[in-house]
């Protein structure tokens, strides 16, 4: 199932999961745990990695937030009960999932990385905040976030802001907001003005919540 989506130029990204069978997640002719990036007409761009292929990156187990920022996509994504991910998307890559969980760290794990040119993320958790929404924040208007990805979590209910080093590959710092105030948190938008909205999923009395200062 579809659980997030990015339209960037005249192309379409959109993340997978990998169901209830793992192994598909491996499988470049499954659309389960998968990246995938087609046309806006919905055809499929003749430089994917596999001919005809929709498929951009497979290995994901769950991705849910999704944003550009100065050519780069970021993905954030569930582990089972270990290794929630942020991942750099990065063109035909391998993101390990069901042979690897996190970084190549764990016995076994070292031997499929490097056969699959595995790509490692930037960021995990352990144990898991299941992150859901995210977005890139560009503007003055709360200072302290500029260059920085937001992201907001389920299980921890609350908003992270991760700082980006000047390449914008690795996260310096990581800050987190509203601990358990508004509970579950769903997913993040920044306006155009700079204003920030978080909307919260608790099933009942929801709220969107505007943020324009800290």
């Amino acid at each position: 199932m579809a659980a997030g989506f990015l339209i960037l130029g005249r192309d379409l990204y959109m993340t997978t999961g990998d169901a209830s069978k793992q192994s598909l997640a491996q499988d470049p002719n499954s659309l389960a745990g998968k990246i995938l990036r087609l046309k806006l007409d919905g055809s499929i761009p003749a430089d994917n990695p596999l001919p005809g292929n929709a498929y951009w990156t497979l290995g994901h187990r769950n991705p849910q937030g999704i944003v550009a920022h100065d050519n780069k996509v970021y993905i954030s994504e569930h582990g089972p009960t270990s290794d929630d991910e942020i991942n750099i998307v990065e063109k035909g890559r391998n993101y390990g999932w069901p042979n690897v969980e996190g970084y190549c760290d764990k016995t076994g794990e070292d031997g499929f990385c490097k056969e699959h040119n595995v790509k490692e993320p930037i960021k995990t958790w352990t144990p898991t905040i299941a992150p859901c929404g995210m977005d890139y924040y560009t503007s003055d208007r709360i200072p302290q976030w500029k260059n920085s990805l937001l992201l907001v979590a389920l299980k921890n209910q609350r908003l992270y802001q991760m700082k980006l080093n000047s390449a914008r590959d690795g996260i310096l710092t990581t800050n987190e907001y509203f601990v358990t105030k508004y509970g579950r948190l769903r997913d993040i938008c920044i306006a155009p003005d700079g204003a920030v909205y978080i909307a919260s999923s608790n099933g009942s009395n929801d709220k969107i919540i505007q943020i324009d200062r800290q």
